[in-house]
């Protein structure tokens, strides 16, 4: 009898725990599906085949909104097509920002950039037009203007980031930062498929011939914005939509000017960024004099002597040593006023993996070294193109690019510790007359770092810290007449700098200054 009552005991009990598991509708929260659908999620539904538009594929949403980025009062879009673009309404992340086309005919000239809209695209087709994504089926009935004069996104892209994703640019506002072109400039007009290059790779601007400025001359650099849009090859495409989405850059410099000893200096660098340092260190510099590397090739250099670069020993061919000792860039592209910045190195941001784009800096070079390796086969891919060990480090820039063992550098700067094997046997790392070197001590030949009172340096930077250098260059006197010290300020995604060429709030750090 007891087993008898102990069973009905155990099925009661578990009868009231179920009970107590099930909830009440009344329990639940009741929401109701969003009418609208983010670029980025209707963008997915697209697998390479036209998609008719159901609320069962969109989850409920009829409707898309965003601002309108294309503008057809420059006649140099395709026809009929409004472009839009939106972040996804639970992600405040840029990379959810993303465009489309809307097919709408000639609607989509009554509403330009900065209107805000909502489309309905319930029924119409997601498919490829010419290349383009687009949606078809949609009237200018569908579209209704909720307000105008909406702060537009630009999404800044060089060849690095556009070819790694070029899905997550395709219809966005795109801005292409000091890109420059080939090769008949000052003589071509901006109409047809031109290449550019922002110093990462090539790159295409789209003028057609309706564009009411495709008879501007082609200049030699120009800073683009434009709608990212694929050409019927699949080849990603920059259209600039106005005359004004076009801003001549280049400088126009005079080749029969020679070379000072200095054309160019070294002004500062970061070496130890957040997180990886592979892609994400750069260096700065800057022109004494008017420079076009087009009309005179400039080559950089960085040396890394921590204990496990290879080869070991004294570097016995100087900067082209090679392997993880040295490192070699060209600059064969670009323009640069005198007392203006430019800057050589990896991925366009001020310090690391998430932190702010500065594409709109004058990057005449940005290489992934971590990748490749360097030019002319001086330097195998490195996660460290500038060393913060405890063994001296450094950067030179030639003012060619043919360098040999005793090629005098334009600048040479040398940072780090007292360590590594640097200079022997009549080999080494070549210096140049500045503020730090001397390749003479009185009538003896000192041509190399280390050798004879050549043995200032720098201290090592600290983590996440961009190292100004001060000092005071006479352009005219072509000499230092303040020399040149290490400052250091942490430049997180949090950097009260707006640019690295720009002092920070508190102004306390010095910046080289040119004069005359």
């Amino acid at each position: 009898m007891r087993k008898i009552l102990n069973k009905h005991i155990l099925i009661i009990g578990a009868f009231i725990v179920a009970l107590a598991a099930c909830k009440r509708d009344s329990d639940y929260m009741i929401v109701t599906p969003s009418p609208f659908i983010s670029n980025l999620d209707l963008k997915k539904l697209y697998k390479g085949a036209d998609v008719t538009l159901t609320k069962e594929l969109t989850r409920e949403a009829i409707s898309v909104q965003g601002q309108v980025t294309s503008d057809h009062s420059g006649h140099n879009l395709p026809e009929g097509l409004l472009f839009i673009q939106n972040l996804r309404q639970v992600s405040s992340g840029i990379d959810s920002l993303r465009g489309i086309a809307i097919n709408v005919g000639a609607a989509a000239a009554n509403y330009v950039p900065g209107d805000s809209v909502q489309i309905k695209i319930e029924g119409g087709v997601l498919k490829r037009v010419n290349g383009i994504l687009q949606i078809t089926g949609v009237s200018a009935s569908d579209i209704v203007k909720v307000k105008s004069g909406v702060k537009l996104f630009y999404t800044p892209v060089s060849a690095i980031t556009l070819f790694a994703k070029p899905d997550n640019f395709e219809g966005c506002l795109v801005k292409i930062n000091n890109c420059n072109f080939e090769p008949n400039i000052g003589v071509e007009t901006l109409e047809g498929v031109k290449t550019l290059n922002e110093g990462s790779g090539d790159m295409q601007m789209h003028v057609n011939a309706t564009a009411n400025f495709k008879n501007e001359l082609l200049p030699y650099s120009a800073n683009v914005t434009g709608l990212l849009i694929p050409s019927s090859t699949g080849v990603p495409q920059v259209w600039p939509r106005i005359k004004a989405d076009f801003e001549a850059t280049s400088i126009v410099v005079d080749p029969s000017i020679p070379l000072g000893p200095h054309p160019a200096i070294i002004t500062g660098y970061l070496a130890d960024p957040t997180g990886t340092d592979a892609n994400y260190e750069y260096i700065q510099f800057m022109a004494t004099q008017d420079l076009d590397f087009r009309q005179k090739n400039f080559s950089v250099y960085t040396t890394n002597n921590a204990g496990a670069s290879t080869p070991t020993g004294f570097p016995v061919a100087g900067w082209n040593t090679g392997d993880l000792r040295t490192y070699k860039l060209v600059i064969t592209r670009g323009t640069v006023a005198k007392g203006k910045f430019f800057y050589v190195g990896g991925y366009k941001q001020i310090s690391g993996v998430g932190s702010r784009d500065i594409s709109q800096a004058n990057w005449v070079v940005s290489k992934l070294y971590a990748n490749v390796g360097g030019e002319d086969g001086i330097g195998t891919k490195t996660s460290n193109l500038l060393g913060n060990s405890g063994n001296p480090a450094g950067i030179a820039i030639f003012p060619f690019t043919n360098v040999e063992l005793k090629s005098v550098p334009s600048d040479v700067i040398f940072y780090g510790g007292t360590g590594g094997s640097m200079f022997g046997s009549g080999v080494g790392y070549s210096i140049c007359n500045n503020d730090f070197y001397n390749i003479k001590d009185g009538n003896t030949d000192q041509p190399f770092f280390r050798q004879g009172k050549n043995t200032a340096i720098l201290v090592i930077p600290g983590v996440n810290a961009f190292s100004f250098l001060g000092g005071v260059y006479d352009a005219a006197a072509k000499k230092w007449i303040t020399k040149r010290t290490h400052n250091s300020v942490a430049i997180g995604t949090t950097s009260p700098l707006t640019l690295i060429e720009e002092r920070p709030v508190d102004d306390k750090l010095p910046m080289t200054k040119l004069i005359n």
